[in-house]
């Protein structure tokens, strides 16, 4: 009895389970942004020793501890993984579309009617209760649904890359951010170095002044440039007070200003080893979106023409139907349907040849928005190529005139002590070797930042990992 029960409903789940078995997976598309790729960059790259890889490259622990509290606590990398299981999940109601929808479903009623006879009117009272198995699907003939699946899927894959994405972006302007702070920690020593060797001649020029051995207007000249070192004291403060809440608020902490300072300035990054291969792009996380969304929108564009196709449903129900509630699960009262429906699209209004043009541009759009991407990804990863050669270089004829704007300033104010040339010629002296000890702190951060700008740009390290 209990066999002959359950039979109708277990039948008609295992006929919809067997025909929607097939899935897909999406296949990747061979995008043609009509550009030739190089071998390598043209951009020649200094020959070095080879270095270790993204952020162990600048052998900074500090760095390293501070890039792994954002990932965990930074509020923008949180949205973005947000939005990433967001996605899943639409591809998730997409993807359903392919399964057949069950319901169990549980129906009562009771009806009254009145009969009018020649004596009286009776009445009589009629209950009906119903349990039942409900299960419709929409058979994927033409591969529509697994069409719009697999562009589901290709827009997953494209919010993971954009997740990886953020990721990397987040990395990259901590350690932006830590580079900036030790600079500015640089430039601020500097200011106060510079201040106390200002003030340091004010009092030997005050006693001077006092033994008649100056005049006033030199006097004058120092105090002046001994107030404007102070001053800058003030604003290299200022800038480092501002770098440092600004880093804490990537880090995801409130903006106290009170990171630990770093004893010294970064190392300069390691050499770039020469051949780097220009495939390494293809890791690129905006790169990958870029071409998976280009895939979902072949996908979507194939549905839409398979919408001119008939569509070919399944219905069926199985269940029990009696006037008593206690016999619905009685086989006695079992009753169960099976229907199929075909519908031929005839005329919509244009709504289909519309949804046509639409997915065509939206394939379009992914088309050139991929290979625009690709053309920026190529300009990036040659431009820092390029500035990273320019800055060696420049950092190198800026270090020497900094040796050699000490050994000026040393030397002129000894020549002054002893007479031999004005005080304007000592202070001028001064002046140019704290600009160019201020320069190259500067150029010292410019080159740890385009490094990290080459390592966005490429996507990762110079070698893959293994």
């Amino acid at each position: 009895m209990q066999t002959r029960r359950i039979a109708p409903a277990i039948l008609l789940l295992a006929v919809f389970a067997a025909i929607s078995g097939c899935t897909t997976t999406t296949p990747p598309v061979q995008p043609n942004p009509d550009i030739e790729l190089p071998g390598q960059w043209t951009s020649k790259t200094p020959e070095f020793s080879p270095h270790t890889a993204w952020l162990d490259d600048f052998k900074d622990p500090a760095l390293n501890e501070m890039v792994a509290e954002a990932l965990t606590r930074n509020a923008n990398l949180q949205a973005a993984a947000a939005r990433f299981a967001q996605t899943i999940a639409e591809a998730g109601l997409t993807r359903a579309d392919l399964r057949p929808n069950a319901g169990l479903g549980l129906d009562a009623n009771r009806q009254k009617i009145n009969s009018i006879g020649p004596q009286s009117i009776d009445s009589v009272h009629f209950n009906n209760y119903q349990l039942g198995l409900n299960v419709s699907w929409e058979i994927d003939l033409w591969g529509k649904l697994r069409d719009q699946g697999s562009a589901a899927i290709a827009q997953t894959e494209a919010g993971a890359a954009e997740l990886l994405q953020v990721k990397q972006s987040l990395a990259a302007q901590i350690a932006k951010s830590w580079f900036d702070y030790t600079s500015a920690q640089a430039q601020c020593q500097l200011a106060k170095e510079t201040a106390n060797s200002y003030k340091q001649n004010q009092e030997a020029m005050e006693t001077r002044f006092k033994r008649g051995l100056t005049n006033g207007l030199d006097l004058h000249r120092i105090r002046t440039q001994t107030a404007l070192s102070h001053a800058q004291i003030e604003t290299a403060q200022r800038r480092l007070d501002a770098v440092a809440r600004r880093l804490e608020t990537l880090l995801g902490r409130y903006p106290s200003a009170a990171i630990t300072p770093s004893d010294t300035l970064n190392d300069l990054p390691s050499a770039i080893p020469a051949g780097l291969p220009a495939d390494l792009l293809q890791r690129r996380p905006d790169l990958i979106a870029a071409e998976r969304r280009l895939s979902a929108s072949e996908k979507n564009l194939s549905a839409a023409k398979k919408n001119r196709l008939p569509a070919i449903s399944l219905t069926g129900n199985a269940g029990t139907r009696s006037d008593e509630f206690n016999e619905l699960l009685d086989s006695d009262f079992s009753i169960w349907s099976l229907a199929g429906n075909l519908a031929q699209p005839i005329y919509q209004g244009g709504r289909i040849q519309a949804n046509i043009d639409r997915s065509t541009a939206q394939r379009d759009q992914a088309q050139a928005q991929y290979r625009e991407i690709a053309l920026r990804a190529f300009l990036e990863v040659e431009t820092t190529l390029a500035a990273e050669s320019y800055l060696l270089r420049e950092y190198k004829h800026q270090r020497l005139a900094a040796e050699q704007a000490d050994a000026a300033e040393k030397l002129a104010w000894k020549r002054y002590r002893d007479g031999t040339i004005p005080f304007s010629d000592a202070l001028e002296s001064q002046r140019t070797a704290n600009s160019v000890q201020t320069n190259l702190i500067s150029l010292r951060n410019q080159l740890l930042q385009n490094r990290i700008d080459l390592y966005l740009a490429l996507g990762g390290p110079f070698q893959n990992p293994s």
